[in-house]
């Protein structure tokens, strides 16, 4: 059966990319795979513990059809793991193995380098952009999706629209709505959150260095 690689760390949003899942082993028959940098258990958001099947030193492109970042409660941490960044900046030049990222998953790919130059969405707060260099303001758009082949970028909430673009990219059919959960009434302002102003020192502080 073909796979697609789930890329796991600490506290992930399971829930933002299980229908993604369900679409791609149902229609598709592409199972799920789960990768890690370690075999260790790793803990969703949700509190739910998977067990990573392969590691990101035994991942090859050859195996899967694409791989999935998910979004994350705390980034801070991870942009500072070395060997996923590692992991992550061995695909700087790619231009043909799918990437699909959702929620705060696109700003790993922005700290590894992976989205220099190329326009993308995620669920950040617009202060980012000013205390972390590796964020490109003027390639940010603010939309449900962004494909920019071979990434697929999208805000959190706009979990079923990623599955079908990255189906989509992937050459398969794919009508333009699966199960529910659409944002048909949101605004361009509903992707341009804000940070609390209490909030704004403190990370201020934490990622100004980087």
């Amino acid at each position: 059966m073909k796979k697609l690689a789930l890329l796991v760390y600490p506290a992930f949003s399971l829930q933002e990319v299980m229908n993604l899942s369900s679409l791609f082993l149902w229609h598709y028959e592409i199972a799920t795979e789960v990768l890690s940098t370690s075999l260790d258990p790793v803990k969703s958001e949700e509190g739910i513990v998977v067990l990573p099947q392969v590691t990101t030193d035994q991942f090859r492109t050859s195996d899967y059809q694409c791989l999935i970042l998910p979004g994350c409660s705390d980034f801070t941490e991870l942009c500072r793991d070395q060997k996923l960044l590692s992991f992550l900046q061995g695909f700087q030049g790619n231009s043909d193995f799918p990437i699909g990222a959702i929620c705060g998953g696109p700003m790993l790919l922005a700290r590894a380098g992976l989205l220099r130059g190329r326009p993308f969405t995620a669920s950040i707060y617009q202060e980012y952009f000013d205390i972390c260099p590796f964020l490109e303001r003027e390639h940010f758009v603010a939309a449900p999706a962004v494909v920019s082949p071979p990434i697929v970028t999208a805000g959190g909430g706009n979990f079923n629209g990623f599955a079908v673009e990255m189906a989509r990219l992937l050459g398969l059919p794919c009508r333009d709505r699966i199960f529910d959960g659409y944002m048909d009434q949101c605004t361009p302002e509903d992707y341009l959150p804000h940070l609390p102003p209490e909030a704004l020192e403190e990370m201020t502080e934490l990622l100004g260095n980087w």
